[in-house]
């Protein structure tokens, strides 16, 4: 029973490494080609493995798509608690601290396949409603971890000044994909400035 179990394990490790293999490989071809410029072929080929062997774990394009942007999420989520776990005592301290884990959102590498992904949650509507999804999960860490250190905001503007946080980081992306030569320390510094009066301002 136990070398069932331990086969069985090594097996999810195989096909989680072979997921990740995938995904790696469909994200470097959206980067380069978009999501409808990139076939499951061209995938397949960076991936070095067969279409067919690419159905094993993913459905279809639209399930990598999916899992892109789950996974793209998540690692951004992972360095928002790294952010709250970093034992900042001011409250300040600990805004500045999140908010420089948006460096890594805005990185000029990373933030065209983002911006992808928003517009094509326009058009699909499985990929909307994973966006959706993960749309609510950040408000939600900000509910936990920045209003409590935020100043005496009014009830009724609780949410439209998370909503200008939310449109302020998507308005990041968009700035730093239309202009290569943006300074991505600017854009940073201008956001930083935004959330702490989005959370101080009475």
């Amino acid at each position: 029973m136990a070398y069932k179990a331990e086969a069985l394990g090594r097996r999810h490790q195989r096909a989680a490494l072979r997921q990740e293999q995938v995904l790696d490989a469909a994200e470097h071809c959206f980067l380069a080609e978009g999501f409808h410029g990139a076939s499951m072929s061209r995938i397949a080929a960076a991936a070095k493995m067969s279409v067919g062997h690419i159905y094993q774990y993913f459905e279809n394009k639209e399930a990598i798509i999916i899992a892109l942007c789950e996974r793209r999420f998540s690692g951004f989520e992972a360095l928002l608690a790294a952010a709250e776990q970093g034992g900042q005592t001011a409250s300040a301290s600990f805004v500045d601290a999140w908010i420089s884990q948006f460096a890594w959102w805005i990185d000029p590498e990373r933030a065209p396949l983002t911006l992808d992904i928003m517009s094509e949650a326009g058009r699909n509507p499985k990929v909307a409603s994973v966006v959706k999804r993960i749309d609510q999960r950040f408000r939600d860490i900000m509910r936990s971890s920045l209003l409590p250190l935020a100043g005496p905001i009014p009830q009724d503007e609780v949410e439209d000044r998370l909503e200008a946080i939310v449109m302020l980081s998507h308005g990041m992306t968009s700035r730093i994909t239309a202009d290569r030569n943006a300074d991505p320390g600017r854009i940073l510094g201008a956001f930083r400035l935004a959330v702490h009066d989005l959370l101080t301002r009475p």
